[in-house]
């Protein structure tokens, strides 16, 4: 009986190495973005060793690589079935959640992680920027503050922290933290676009123009870039020019809403009314859009038009904007505004 135990034993102890063995094939594999090629030897290392955490790690890895975040998440999950507390499952099943939008499953998973292992700076920087997009700004500024003092090179809380000051308006704190990312990352556009922002949000068109410039050359078809550039243009009221280079964007993959919506404001500010309102007009064919409807009430605004069908088409907008959101600042300023001029349209319009 113990003979056959120990040759259990054996079997057992050879599944796991030469699982082992064909999980660091695939890692290496992972390691330069060959996912697919990676599959079939983790299929056959778990075959071998059904727990093991390393192997389903990997398998959640190559799965998410390949943008299959739903499978991703089951090996993830099976893994810390197996080791509640994996740090690379508890990583990778926050990414997953995250792939999917689920950013309130990545912030509980990324926050037991850090519970877990409070030093994770890697973890740390996931976890602000998922709070950053939920508009916490507070509790991620504090993670983040907290690995840069763990890591201060890292190009992530670097980023993440830099931008996040931007956003809170703490020019003189964001300003050295995008620098360093930069001398760090000279060739990285999203480095480079970092900064460039940075100086774009204080005005500085000239610097800002030259880092998107830098961009280009790097990336010629960066859409990020060329939608900056064009901000920069309009900044400097180079109408036509961020036109073109708004059109030039869209035609490369920039948000047709978002890229069409901006070619009619710099319409709008030449005077090319019957071409801003077409553009408005396009991106309301496909949705309710609050920045288009914002957009056609400063056209109504400014053309010329008889004051009765003005009153009647900014009401219309209005009643519209408000169906969107009956709370928006932005709205209920811009109704104040018609109100001022027109105060008739209070008989068409309830806030």
């Amino acid at each position: 009986m113990q003979k056959i135990v120990k040759e259990k034993q054996q079997d057992n102890e050879n599944y796991a190495v030469n699982a082992l063995n064909l999980c660091k094939k695939a890692r290496a594999l992972i390691r330069i973005r060959k996912p697919k090629e990676a599959e079939p030897m983790l299929i056959s290392a778990l075959e071998l060793s059904p727990k093991n955490p390393y192997v389903l790690v990997a398998l959640g890895d190559a799965k998410r690589m390949q943008r299959q975040f739903t499978t991703a998440a089951k090996y993830y999950q099976r893994c810390l079935e197996a080791d509640p507390l994996n740090p690379f499952a508890m990583s990778g099943l926050g990414d997953a959640y995250r792939g999917t939008n689920n950013l309130e499953s990545a912030i509980d998973i990324w926050t037991q992680a850090l519970d877990a292992y409070p030093e994770n700076y890697l973890v740390m920087t996931r976890l602000a920027d998922a709070l950053t997009k939920k508009g916490n700004f507070t509790a991620a500024r504090k993670i983040y503050e907290k690995s840069i003092t763990l890591n201060p090179d890292d190009p992530f809380a670097l980023s993440g922290l830099g931008n996040l000051y931007i956003r809170l308006k703490a020019f003189d704190l964001a300003g050295p933290l995008l620098e360093k990312l930069v001398v760090k990352q000279p060739k990285n556009p999203r480095a480079i676009g970092a900064l460039a922002n940075f100086f774009r949000r204080q005005e500085d068109f000239l610097n800002a123009k030259d880092l998107f410039e830098q961009i280009l050359e790097i990336d010629p078809r960066n859409v990020y870039a060329m939608d900056g550039l064009a901000d920069c243009a309009r900044g400097n009221k180079e109408y036509e020019k961020a036109k073109q280079l708004w059109e030039k964007a869209m035609i490369n993959g920039m948000n047709p809403a978002i890229a069409k919506t901006r070619i009619a404001d710099a319409c709008l500010q030449m005077k090319q009314f019957a071409q801003a309102r077409h553009y408005y007009d396009q991106v309301l064919s496909v949705s309710e859009d609050k920045f288009a409807l914002l957009g056609q009430l400063r056209l109504i605004e400014t053309e010329p038009g008889e004051k009765r069908n003005k009153v009647i088409e900014a009401a219309e907008i209005l009643n519209r904007l408000f169906a969107l959101d009956p709370s928006d600042d932005r709205t209920l300023n811009e109704f104040k505004v018609f109100r001022t001029r027109y105060p008739e349209i209070d008989d068409y319009v309830q806030p």
